[in-house]
């Protein structure tokens, strides 16, 4: 039995679905009354101990996934990437699981600027500090059914007179397809020798924020003007936004990560699990 937190999520879906056609048992912690096909559920959080506890128990290995993009009043980054993960840790500790794969996320490190960055290194030190025999994995932006990324920037260049660009567009991604990541994730099952590894995720191609939009517009038929946004005004839109309404389309940690680069070495990936990523316009219909 394989156990999954965050299987009602866009990658944990997709997981549940990969190792259920592939014969493998397969238990979801859910807080909600959602059902995976093909997947036992198990009520719980990884905040209720007692809940992973218990759906932690008689499995052979654990896929972590659980995370958030944006803060909300009841959960914090720290709370579900940090105490979430600590949770986890311990639950597969005392209930005698020895293999974690623990989704990170491409940017996570010891000094980055973001929040969301910060605790997503400091649930990867939990798991490097625990004794398990872990993988983690950091993938970069991902699509695919079910993905809430592209759709946003896809429903952002349908709205207003102009197509809006913050800063110069010039940062990099790397956007993965989401059945590349769960090769990754179902293929270290099968190799122990990617215990103790961390690997970075990306796609085929490194693109510009700005070459994403123009993807997206040409593939949507969208002509309109491009306007680049001041980041100094942005910075002040998203605090005060953000102040007013949770549900202000941007954060100040979300602005933060969009003026980063997101890329990286994808040989280890390659070597590793046998994959050539998919191009991002081979799905632009999904």
């Amino acid at each position: 039995m394989i156990l999954i937190t965050g299987g009602t999520g866009f990658v944990g879906r997709h997981i549940v679905a990969r190792l259920v056609q592939h014969g493998e048992p397969v238990r979801v912690l859910a807080r909600s009354a959602a059902q995976v096909p093909g997947a036992e559920m198990a009520p719980g959080d990884v905040t209720d101990r007692d809940s992973v506890l218990a759906a932690a128990k008689g499995c052979s290995a654990v896929i972590h996934l659980v995370g958030i993009i944006r803060e909300t009043p009841g959960v914090t980054f720290r709370a579900a990437h940090v105490e979430g993960t600590r949770t986890v840790v311990e639950a597969c500790q005392r209930a005698g699981v020895a293999r974690l794969l623990h989704m990170s996320a491409l940017g996570s490190r010891p000094d980055a600027r973001s929040r969301y960055h910060q605790t997503k290194w400091e649930a990867e030190e939990l798991v490097r500090a625990s004794g398990l025999r872990a993988t983690i994995f950091r993938p970069s932006v991902m699509f695919g059914v079910g993905n809430g990324f592209l759709p946003e920037v896809r429903g952002l260049l349908q709205r207003g007179p102009f197509i809006p660009i913050i800063g110069s567009g010039k940062a990099l991604l790397q956007p993965i397809w989401v059945e590349d990541t769960v090769s990754c994730f179902v293929g270290a099952l099968a190799r122990p020798e990617t215990a103790d590894h961390a690997y970075d995720l990306g796609g085929a191609e490194r693109i510009t924020f700005e070459e994403l939009v123009d993807i997206l517009a040409d593939a949507d038929g969208i002509r309109k003007p491009k306007l680049h946004l001041p980041v100094t005004a942005m910075r002040v839109a998203a605090r005060i936004g953000t102040g007013i309404s949770q549900h202000f389309p941007l954060t100040p940690d979300q602005l933060v990560m969009l003026l980063e680069d997101n890329v990286c070495d994808i040989r280890p990936m390659r070597e590793t699990f046998g994959i050539e990523p998919a191009p991002l316009r081979e799905h632009l219909g999904e």
